[in-house]
């Protein structure tokens, strides 16, 4: 149940965070940004320096964007696949969380629950239909398990231990109505939109964009069963939707900070659309220790509490993201590249290069870099090396 002292998050305009310093580029880097350090040292915490998340790359984006067209063939059996998550997700029976998702038939404020899609360790996930409407949504379910169970034959939510979580409880539905009214706030073609929020059964739900497509993992998989790589014109259309969104999210002061395939759903248009919010949300002290990390697409600095995040952070992620999409494989942990990195660069592949640009595939090696510095430190700076490839 929502504890009595449960109290949201209030409307007013909260204390800005500390600014924080990117890293020193080193001088090859063209026109890398430099901001004052943050009083208090380095941190984890978003800033409200305009300057660090301004979005530069807006006076040359779009012509990019224009030039960067998807052809429809070459995404391979998409106009086939468009109703393959729903297909492929696990019904209720086989639910990996189950018992503790909502049965089948659930009805929330007018959605019915079809299935559970998935979920966490702070909220299962369900495909739904909006009878009103009769449209297809993705439900999210403010469900913290290490706190909270369903009480059994009911669909109410209830706190294991009343007297010692009712504060942690407190942070997740704080934090959840953080994430949402964050999305809320957000307007881009590459990032799924929020239709509404709902209190019922002792917690908190909202309502998301179903994003009709396939994953970016299941898309590159798909290819390489097929021996053929994803062609460099559509490659490039997805890397540049993904920087304008990230370039977008900057803008407004804001990290994604878990961006992966699995993140990334293509539409029967082959327009990339980025999902799942949740990680950028601050975590509860000692329940998570303040870090938010998935093993080979996060960087060294999301492994540790005090790591020195900001746009270079998301920019590791996509490079990440797009190594995996190309090779099939992960990087190692963003920490133990920092100490011996065994990744081969991209730039030097014989075999992609007999598909994709040099500067392309160096690019992607730059955004990788397991040193911070070393990375292009905003969106502006991994456009402009792209530019003059006339893609």
């Amino acid at each position: 149940m929502i504890p009595d002292s449960y109290s949201p998050v209030p409307d007013s305009t909260p204390v800005a965070p500390q600014p924080l310093v990117p890293p020193s580029a080193p001088p090859s880097v063209p026109k890398a940004p430099v901001f004052p350090p943050p009083p208090g040292g380095f941190g984890n915490q978003q800033t409200n320096n305009p300057a660090m998340f301004s979005r530069p790359a807006g006076d040359f984006m779009e012509n990019i964007l224009a030039a960067a067209r998807v052809e429809p063939v070459t995404f391979s059996q998409i106009n086939d696949i468009g109703d393959e998550l729903v297909e492929e997700a696990p019904p209720v029976a086989e639910c990996p969380i189950a018992p503790r998702e909502l049965p089948v038939g659930t009805l929330l404020h007018g959605y019915r629950v079809q299935r559970c899609i998935g979920g966490g360790g702070f909220g299962v996930t369900y495909l739904a239909q909006e009878s009103m409407l009769n449209r297809t949504v993705v439900i999210k379910e403010n469900f913290p398990d290490s706190l909270c169970y369903r009480e059994e034959g009911t669909l109410d939510v209830r706190l294991h231990n009343p007297e010692t979580g009712t504060d942690g409880y407190n942070w997740a539905l704080n934090n959840f109505l953080r994430e949402v009214r964050l999305l809320a706030t957000l307007d881009h073609p590459c990032i799924a939109k929020v239709y509404s929020y709902f209190e019922e059964h002792g917690t908190a739900y909202y309502v998301v964009e179903y994003i009709n497509g396939i994953s970016l993992d299941k898309l590159a998989a798909q290819h390489a069963a097929m021996g053929r790589p994803i062609p460099q014109s559509s490659l490039f259309g997805l890397m540049v939707r993904l920087l304008d969104a990230l370039d977008y999210l900057h803008g407004l002061n804001l990290l994604h900070r878990d961006i992966k395939p699995d993140n990334i759903l293509i539409t029967r248009a082959g327009l990339p659309v980025i999902i799942d919010f949740g990680a950028a949300r601050e975590a509860y002290g000692d329940i998570t220790n303040n870090i938010v990390e998935s093993p080979g697409f996060s960087p060294s600095e999301q492994s540790t509490s005090d790591g020195n995040m900001g746009p270079w952070t998301d920019i590791y992620a996509l490079g990440a993201t797009l190594y995996y999409t190309l090779t099939g494989t992960c990087l190692p942990p963003g920490k133990q590249r920092l100490i011996y990195d065994t990744a081969d660069p991209l730039s030097t592949n014989k075999e992609l290069l007999r598909t994709y640009h040099p500067v392309l595939l160096a690019s992607i090696d730059r955004a990788i870099s397991p040193q911070p510095e070393r990375r292009y430190q905003s969106v502006a700076e991994w456009m402009h090396a792209l530019a003059s490839t006339h893609l």
